[in-house]
């Protein structure tokens, strides 16, 4: 693994000791401040009908808004509305317009890359006792992920009473009412596992959405510079900071996201079982045309669902896909090339010809909307979570 690193980063990959080891730390680590928020307001009936309200009174109006407030929530938006001194908002900006350029292309290399971290017990054991991303859910779930991405990359968007410090925010209070909810759970092994959605599962996420697709979306025709790729991880660090990440280390360089994705491979081992296969089929088979479908309809959904398998197994590897428990996708394994021409041209035209990159933003944001209001109920996301776990 360090190998194949090096060889793409063309440099060694070494961190300190200490470094590695306060990672293994973080995956023992939650949110040091939205935890115990929810865990105080949990802990009666009155606290806990009022905690998402609360937040959601706070961000619209501000903080002195909430009636009462508890101390838990004023240290939670004492942090969130103080600017951490690292932050350069001319940079986030630049992160959030690099994001933009891969349209709603990105959504679907997301949900795929996704299956890496559905091999790991950490992630996928939260998924199948939440059933957030299992049956029928799979695909809204999917969406308020992608409403998310669209609220966190849209101009302005992080900004006080702007739609994407909101989205970060809720999503940041559904991540600790999991934790809240999760921890006492007698599947939830604690020694073994940390705690769910750690402080090292929220790095891995932003690596995810920055230096990940940075790097491989190279391979479709896309032309970021090491500069956009390092504006994208500080744009989602600052997300990050939004919804209770707080690293001992963050790469600020291409070289040192190499040694972010180096770490999280290392971090733990794949582990592919039931819980597994089951959260990669249940969002492959939104693909699939619905069961009512007759004729061409169905016919260009099951052409559909075979272009997905090609895009899955194009960006995890054979090995991977294979372990998912997917079909073979057959000559459809090269369905993505055919994104290569297109991107490139685009890409090369945003570079060169003046104005192009305005006009590119504009319709990539026109699409990214377009497609959220026709699939996703009202196109807005609630992040809320599961009213009641699987098993």
């Amino acid at each position: 693994m360090r190998w194949q690193l090096e060889k793409h980063a063309k440099s060694r990959l070494d961190l300190p000791d200490e470094t590695i080891r306060q990672f293994g730390v973080a995956m023992n680590t939650g949110d040091r401040l939205g935890d115990p928020y929810i865990d105080a307001a949990f802990a009666t009936r009155e606290g806990k009908a009022r905690a998402r309200k609360d937040v959601e009174l706070a961000l619209e109006r501000g903080i002195e808004s909430v009636t009462d407030p508890s101390k838990e929530l004023l240290a939670l938006f004492e942090q969130i509305n103080t600017d951490p001194e690292w932050v350069d908002w001319s940079t986030v900006e630049h992160g959030a317009e690099v994001f933009r350029r891969y349209g709603k292309e990105l959504y679907p290399y997301f949900g795929m890359i996704t299956f890496a971290g559905y091999a790991t017990r950490t992630i996928n054991r939260p998924l199948a006792l939440t059933g957030a991303y299992t049956g029928n859910s799979a695909f809204h779930r999917f969406l308020e992920t992608c409403r998310f991405w669209t609220d966190t990359t849209e101009p302005g968007a992080l900004r006080p009473g702007g739609a994407g410090r909101r989205s970060a925010v809720l999503v940041r209070v559904l991540h600790s009412i999991i934790r809240h909810t999760l921890l006492p759970h007698p599947e939830w092994d604690r020694l073994e596992l940390g705690v769910p959605i750690s402080q090292l599962g929220m790095f891995q996420t932003l690596m995810a959405s920055s230096h990940f697709p940075g790097q491989q979306l190279k391979l479709l025709g896309y032309r970021p510079t090491d500069q956009d790729i390092v504006a994208m991880m500080h744009h989602w660090r600052y997300v990050g900071y939004l919804m209770g990440f707080e690293p001992t280390w963050y790469p600020e360089t291409v070289t040192d996201g190499f040694r972010a994705q180096l770490l999280i491979s290392l971090g733990e081992e794949p582990d592919f079982g039931p819980d597994s296969e089951s959260l990669c089929r249940s969002f492959m088979d939104t693909y699939l045309p619905s069961r009512d479908a007759r004729g061409l309809r169905r016919a260009m959904g099951n052409l559909r669902y075979r272009a997905a398998l090609g895009h899955s197994i194009f960006y995890l590897g054979a090995d991977l896909h294979k372990a998912s428990g997917l079909p073979d996708p057959g000559v459809w394994r090269y369905a993505p090339l055919a994104r290569i021409v297109p991107n490139f041209a685009r890409e090369t035209a945003r570079r060169n010809i003046p104005g192009a990159a305005g006009w590119i933003d504009q319709v990539h944001r026109m699409t990214r909307r377009g497609f959220l209001q026709q699939n996703l109920e009202g196109g807005e996301a609630k992040f809320e979570p599961v009213e009641k776990l699987t098993r």
